[in-house]
């Protein structure tokens, strides 16, 4: 017994800590989820930022160009041959470079601008090792920016370039044009942008473009980026990509901008188990302090079962027996000095008690019970009789639906009213005995009708057995059958306060106030030498059961008979036990 119980605690102990870790698994599955979303959000919100920032500078030095194609200098430059003799040439050269020095200088990215003049074959640049290509010349322009890859297929040495016409309208014929502008910047300046956009050994940020492929700042991490963007989906045509994809073994977060300016993706992507590495930590650190916990669980439990759970039981053990009856039970075991107290005051409170049920409480209950029974055997039997020469009669001329009512309905009463096992019954159950015996009543006389008004929530109300029958016997012995005509029953049933109230009103013979006053004060007689009556004995069990507060008031009925009325004061401390004795 004790080691099932040891067992018992262990296994609730050991349920609670499952229950904790599965609860904890759904959180942290959960927590794992919404900072993953929220990291992706995050991440690509900067990664939009830095992709801003980018296009702003390259939205500056394309600013820088369309400013110079307005330029009066430089419009007068181009317009050397015929304005020659109106303007000084050398002075216009030199105002040309300072304007093209002014504009590289104005941006933060290492820039080259250079102006090539069609009509004298001239290139002005603020690198002197700079000249225009003019095979450039053979094909029309591009319309934005174009990336030039560096030598040898160095994308780190390439860059891109932006190249204007003027007029503007000759950018498919740009050999036909006057001018043309020309802008470059290395893709080192991206390249310093993308560096700082996250410390090393967290991931990486790169360019990409589905003609010239992958364009890092990192080249050990060439291989990575590629296999990642080979498994990213409809990358021409997605603005933003935000996703988890799997390498290898690991995750990573991987989030994609489209520059708007350069047409390429600037892409960025994290090892997973870096970012959500805290996490990791904590759940580590939340399973070790779980393990720890039941294993100090563990020892705890025990020590309690050794200290408090064994004395426990041994006093419980000790309790029931005195349940059982044996009063002599005592606890003579050793255990530690707080439960030696408690056992010695148990064992002289075991040997008190034995005293008092031996001289006093087994021999009051017996009485009391015996007199209970008394008085229930003594409620009226002796209608049996004209039930039993009804039935003879009946069956005399064939009357079988009558004798088979009557031997129903007496078979449920007496069956109701023998047994002995329990003193208390429902509200429900002394109605359906009320049903029965004026159906009993109704066959005899033929001529009553009784009503009940007893509200659903009354019916569950435990009371003595035999209380009402006695009170609807009386009205119709001793007022309806003293009447002619039509006898009719009122009972009724209501809760005032604590308190309980069933009538029972009938329309019989009555009687005057004298008379009421006489059958009251005889239901009050402490002894009854005619061997009492149906009222007294039910009066008698009320005072018994519920205390002097509890009595019967006899009046007059509306109805033209008496009204005989039980208030029941109930108290938990009223009932006595179904089993006493």
């Amino acid at each position: 017994m004790r080691a099932n119980l040891f067992v018992k605690m262990v296994a609730i102990l050991i349920s609670l800590i499952m229950v904790t870790l599965i609860f904890y698994g759904f959180s942290y599955r959960k927590d794992i989820r919404v900072i993953t979303r929220q990291i992706k959000t995050t991440d690509l919100n900067h990664l939009e930022f830095l992709t801003a920032q980018i296009d702003n500078n390259i939205n500056q030095l394309a600013g820088s160009v369309y400013a110079l194609r307005r330029d009066p200098t430089i419009r007068d430059y181009v317009q050397l041959q015929q304005l020659g003799h109106l303007i000084d040439v050398s002075q216009t050269i030199r105002t040309v470079l300072e304007k093209l020095s002014l504009q590289t200088g104005s941006s933060t990215w290492e820039n080259q601008l250079l102006i090539f003049n069609l009509l004298k074959g001239e290139t002005l640049s603020t690198d002197p090792s700079l000249s225009f290509d003019t095979a450039d010349l053979r094909h029309s322009l591009p319309a934005g920016w174009e990336y030039s890859p560096g030598p040898s297929g160095n994308s780190g040495a390439g860059g891109f370039r932006l190249m204007l016409s003027d007029p503007a309208n000759f950018r498919e014929k740009p050999s036909q044009a006057n001018m043309i502008i020309e802008v470059k910047f290395p893709v080192s300046n991206i390249a310093k942008m993308l560096g700082s956009y996250q410390p090393p050994g967290s991931g990486g940020t790169f360019l990409y473009h589905t003609g010239y492929g992958v364009l890092n700042p990192q080249p050990a991490d060439e291989q990575i980026a590629g296999q990642l963007v080979s498994q990213l989906p409809d990358f021409p045509q997605a603005q933003e990509i935000s996703t988890i994809l799997k390498l290898g073994n690991g995750s990573y977060l991987v989030s994609a901008v489209r520059s708007a300016t350069l047409g390429w993706h600037v892409i960025h992507y994290s090892p997973l188990e870096q970012i959500l590495q805290p996490i990791h930590s904590s759940r580590y650190s939340f399973i070790t302090a779980t393990v720890v916990l039941l294993g100090m669980s563990l020892l705890l439990t025990l020590l309690l079962y050794r200290q408090v759970q064994r004395p426990i039981s041994l006093l419980l053990r000790s309790l029931n027996r005195m349940k059982e009856g044996r009063w002599s039970t005592r606890i003579h075991v050793r255990t530690n000095s707080d439960f030696s107290l408690l056992n010695q005051e148990f064992n002289e409170m075991a040997a008190t008690l034995q005293s008092l049920i031996e001289q006093v409480y087994l021999e009051q209950l017996r009485a009391k019970d015996a007199y209970l029974k008394q008085l229930q055997s003594q409620i009226n039997p002796h209608f049996l009789y004209n039930c039993l020469f009804f039935i003879k009669s009946k069956a005399s001329i064939g009357d079988t639906d009558s004798v088979e009512a009557m031997a129903l309905n007496l078979g449920e009463y007496y069956r109701y009213i023998t047994r002995m096992d329990h003193s208390l019954t429902t509200v429900a159950d002394e109605v359906k005995l009320l049903e029965n015996y004026l159906s009993i009543q109704n066959l005899r006389k033929q001529r009553l009708r009784y009503e009940l008004e007893i509200p659903a929530e009354l019916l569950d109300e435990r009371i003595p057995r035999l209380l009402i029958q006695p009170l609807v016997e009386n009205s119709i012995i001793h007022g309806i059958e003293r009447r002619i005509g039509l006898g009719f029953i009122l009972i009724r049933a209501a809760r005032s306060g604590s308190e309980l109230v069933i009538s029972v009103e009938d329309n019989g013979a009555g009687m005057d106030e004298t008379g009421i006053a006489l059958l009251q004060d005889r239901l009050n007689e402490q002894e009854r030498l005619d061997g009492g009556c149906g009222l007294w004995n039910v009066q008698q069990r009320l005072k018994h059961q519920f205390g002097e507060t509890s009595a019967i008031l006899i009046t007059a009925s509306e109805q033209g008979g008496l009204m005989v009325t039980l208030h029941i004061r109930k108290k938990e401390d009223n009932y006595v036990s179904d089993s006493a004795g």
